[in-house]
């Protein structure tokens, strides 16, 4: 259900003062100054827009404190270099909107802002130039480019050449505390951990990730960006003759041709800054992505089923599989209530892919995919296949889904794809589409983060771009690490990160799969039994793949709790935490049940958790699988407990080092 209340002023911009909505606001400054204002509908928000010889800047409050400040706008173009600017329109809404997502975190998205819409041309010349458009929310602020069919930056029907979006985030202090990734160039995995720097730690040649966190002695701000399609990514690094300023980092496109290549009319990705006072605030803001994001262009979503997985990678060193490896996999999801199995690599010929090949030439030895589907339907189980990216291009998307399709495939894991250059970007909405048209859903590994993609095409069910327990397999994922991810990568949008280890170690006794030489090992994480269960319902995945094997899951304590842990959610709120220490989390079932779950870094911790979240004047039965006494010493200890509680209750979240806490209450 949709309701939009909104409201549409437009003015052309003189030298004296306009008034318009959203206490829009005009003036010269100086003889070539011009300024507006445009504030969030409880004006906590407060945005001011100038545009004079030096071009367009802006300056960013919120609840009062200067957040940023003489903040760069605008583009380089490859075969238009732009006098200077001026406002010559500009037109304030404001909007007022709900609407359904039944594929996230939270069924009933609120979207409620003030736009402003600015119409930049050159003073003199040829009058060319572009539209800037800006949103402000209560906890956030975006803008973004648009280029028009009347900018005149390229001639009438051919497309538009940028080498660089020259936006700046001016905070003005480098001494302030950020967290940022860092990678090694503009194309990666996107799979780096978060680090506490200064911000004049960035350089102006660092490759930093989304998102940037920075923060200020009463206020915390994420800088993302979302509504990314046929568009270059964006990273960010210092700006130059800055200090305590980011600039954005365009990827270069794979053909050399600069940035981005489009046609008019075209808008880049939203430029966003999410707010709030503390840590949590920022991820209880994160919904704002997909507010920004192009709505769903699937007319019917009803077959699209986020579910939990059994996956076959988290397997001993060697591995040989056949149909028989994965009934296994099969018979166990289908007695856990499982939707799905996913079969990752090894399934397949590489060479055979783009050569005509036959099911049985494709397959390896000891697979018949057909058999294996049947096998998993008969048992309520639906199976998805990994793929790599360049079996795609070499057998042909729709082909290779085809083929999927046929098998009664219901879904593909594309992995390797490591880029997110324009053409890349482009690619990734391809396949969504084609695959959305043969109800297959999809999950990309090796992919750059969240930009709210799930919501234009929720059949995409999961992304990777995340540091995720994989690489137990060659390192370690600390405690502080996966204490981070709530604030960090995993309030982008979904992430693939695989959890539910149940070889549970604290970090001193923790083996990486590379170096243990135990015959037969499998892996291991970092965290107790029910820190390991926490990260299952922390972590944001319509498609929740659970990693290790049967032989660990069987008749271990905590294993019920994944037999219904739901994939999304009716609602969710983050109650307390710190980036790097402790997180916790509320939802609320779509059954009408409430769970919630915490983690802590290396420190022991305790914390009162109020239980308002519940309805009035109903007891509820609480099932928990929360840190034993003996967790401190042995991961793997658990304790499982139940008792009656209400609204006006308050239960105390006791951690473990490296530990963790998990309820589920019911209505009695």
């Amino acid at each position: 259900m949709k309701t939009l209340s909104r409201f549409t002023t437009a003015r052309s911009i003189v030298a004296a003062l306009v008034a318009v909505a959203v206490s829009l606001s005009l003036a010269p400054t100086t003889a070539f100054a011009q300024t507006l204002g445009v504030a969030s509908p409880n004006g906590g928000v407060d945005a001011k827009i100038r545009v004079d010889a030096q071009g367009a800047k802006f300056d960013l409050a919120f609840n009062g404190a200067t957040i940023l400040k003489d903040s760069r706008l605008g583009m380089t173009f490859k075969d238009a270099k732009l006098g200077d600017l001026q406002i010559i329109g500009a037109i304030s809404s404001s909007s007022d909107e709900t609407w359904t997502n039944k594929f996230g975190k939270c069924e009933t998205q609120i979207d409620r802002c003030s736009e402003l819409t600015l119409k930049l041309r050159e003073k003199d010349g040829a009058k060319r130039g572009y539209d800037l458009v800006f949103r402000v929310y209560d906890d956030a602020f975006a803008f973004r480019y648009v280029l028009t069919e009347d900018g005149g930056l390229a001639k009438e029907g051919e497309p538009v050449t940028i080498l660089s979006d020259d936006s700046v985030f001016n905070f003005g202090d480098p001494n302030l505390e950020a967290w940022a990734s860092f990678y090694p160039k503009y194309n990666t995995s996107q799979e780096e951990m978060f680090h506490k720097v200064k911000l004049s730690e960035i350089k102006t040649d660092a490759f930093v990730g989304s998102p940037v966190i920075v923060q200020g002695a009463n206020w915390r701000a994420a800088i993302t960006e979302a509504d990314l399609i046929d568009w270059s990514g964006a990273q960010f690094a210092a700006a130059d003759g800055l200090d305590g300023a980011i600039k954005i980092r365009l990827t270069p496109r794979d053909d050399g041709q600069g940035a981005v290549v489009r046609k008019a009319p075209a808008s880049s990705p939203w430029r966003v800054v999410l707010l709030g006072e503390t840590a949590i605030d920022i991820v209880n803001a994160s919904t704002e992505i997909l507010n920004l994001a192009t709505p769903c262009q699937i007319d019917d979503v009803s077959w699209i089923k986020p579910g939990n997985a059994a996956w076959d990678w988290w397997a001993p060193k060697s591995r040989k599989v056949t149909n028989e490896f994965y009934y296994e996999f099969i018979d166990f999801a289908s007695k856990m209530g499982w939707e799905y199995l996913l079969v990752d690599a090894g399934w397949a010929r590489d060479a055979k892919f783009g050569t005509n090949a036959t099911d049985e030439e494709l397959c390896v030895p000891g697979i018949d995919m057909p058999k294996l589907v049947a096998y998993a339907r008969e048992r309520n189980v639906d199976v998805l296949l990994w793929a790599h990216y360049s079996w795609a291009r070499k057998e042909g998307e729709r082909k290779l889904m085809e083929r999927c399709v046929k098998w009664g495939v219901k879904g593909l894991k594309i992995d390797f794809m490591d880029s997110h250059s324009q053409e890349m970007v482009a690619w990734t909405t391809e396949t969504c589409k084609i695959a959305a048209e043969l109800h297959l859903l999809i999950d990309y590994h090796g992919m750059y983060k969240p930009t709210g993609f799930e919501r234009t095409y929720p059949n995409q069910i999961t992304r990777e771009g995340v540091r995720g327990n994989e690489y137990n397999r060659w390192h370690i994922q600390t405690a502080t690490h996966t204490a981070t991810l709530p604030f960090t990568r995993c309030m982008l949008g979904p992430a693939d990160y695989t959890p539910g280890g149940f070889l549970n170690k604290h970090k001193d006794e923790f083996v990486s799969l590379e170096k243990n030489k135990e015959p037969g090992a499998t892996c291991q994480v970092v965290g107790t039994r029910a820190h390991e269960l926490a990260l299952c319902m922390i972590y944001d995945s319509p498609l929740r793949c659970y990693c290790d094997l049967p032989k660990n899951y069987e008749g271990e304590p905590g294993l019920e709790y994944l037999r219904a842990l739901p994939t999304v959610w009716k609602n969710t709120k983050a109650l307390e935490g710190e980036i790097g220490e402790y997180y916790v989390v509320e939802r609320e079932s779509f059954d009408g049940d409430f769970y919630v779950s915490a983690i802590t870094n290396e420190a022991a911790r305790k914390v009162e958790l109020k239980l308002d979240f519940l309805p009035k004047d109903k007891e509820f039965e609480v099932a928990l699988y929360v840190d034993a006494e003996a967790s401190a010493e042995t991961a793997t200890a658990i304790q499982i407990d139940a008792k009656t509680v209400r609204q006006n209750d308050v239960l105390t979240i006791d951690m473990a080092p490296e530990g963790g806490w998990n309820a589920v209450f019911r209505a009695k």
